[in-house]
């Protein structure tokens, strides 16, 4: 019987461990995975504010965390063809995603880019606790290279720095 009960929890240690484990997200990969989903993508470049004190810890006591959408408000360009070019200003809702208890984060303020089903407004701005669909600071050989990739040029990963 100890046999069994060892093996269910190397079970639950794996599963739990798994669990922890995530693909590092770089913007080039997630361009490429919007771009093939059957969803439209907003790409865009900016700042997004918002009261930084309804965030939820990035891992949580509690065994499942949930967190509340939090108003928030961007500022930025929108990704066409011709670069980072059209205005896009509108109240938006950031959507804090947990994976029992980890979740995802944003900053208040700073630039970054985020990567937002297009819905009708206010759209969701997610942060996932894996990362994926937000990257703060991103460089200029990153902005530079979405650009290429939305005009179907050279769409090859970049360092986030």
């Amino acid at each position: 019987m100890r046999p069994m009960i060892f093996a269910a929890m190397l079970a639950m240690i794996g599963a739990q461990a798994n669990a922890l484990s995530c693909m590092r997200p770089d913007p080039i990969t997630t361009f490429k995975q919007v771009a093939a989903a059957p969803e439209n993508y907003f790409v865009l470049y900016g700042e997004l504010t918002f009261d930084e004190g309804l965030l939820p810890p990035s891992v949580s006591d509690l065994p499942t965390a949930a967190a509340d959408p939090i108003p928030a408000y961007f500022r930025g360009k929108g990704l066409t063809r011709r670069g980072f070019t059209s205005d896009y200003i509108s109240p938006v809702t950031l959507e804090i995603g947990c994976a029992g208890p980890w979740c995802g984060s944003a900053r208040s303020g700073g630039n970054a880019i985020y990567f937002v089903e297009a819905k009708a407004p206010p759209v969701t701005m997610v942060a996932g606790p894996c990362g994926g669909r937000i990257f703060t600071d991103p460089s200029q050989e990153v902005l530079d290279m979405l650009v290429s990739c939305m005009q179907g040029g050279a769409c090859s990963p970049q360092s986030l720095q």
